[in-house]
């Protein structure tokens, strides 16, 4: 769970994020592993295993969604259920970066 929340990290836009302060609770309703993300000051971090009564939203889904969002975030998580205010995760969604797969490493 820590690497696929390092790599959603990597795919946070921070020009996106500037402004922003809330937390997510996440919880993988599989596996049963839970996570505390906040974004603020343009960045991600995450506490992997605590939650917290604060958050803004609470959002559940299993593993394998969650292994999605981070491979393709303009794909909405199948079977993502949220609790609180469901437009915080919506806004974290659009805030995530897709990557084009084939970028040149080296220019001819």
């Amino acid at each position: 769970t820590s690497m696929l929340l390092d790599y959603i990290a990597v795919r946070l836009d921070g020009a996106k994020a500037n402004g922003e302060d809330f937390r997510i609770n996440l919880a993988l309703n599989d596996t049963g592993e839970k996570a505390l993300i906040q974004v603020r000051n343009s960045v991600l971090v995450y506490w992997v295993g605590e939650s917290s009564d604060e958050a803004n939203v609470t959002v559940t889904m299993p593993r394998k969604s969650l292994e999605q969002l981070a491979l393709d975030p303009t794909t909405a998580p199948a079977g993502a259920t949220t609790e609180g205010d469901a437009a915080v995760f919506e806004r974290f969604l659009g805030m995530l970066d897709v990557f084009d797969p084939s970028f040149n490493i080296v220019l001819p």
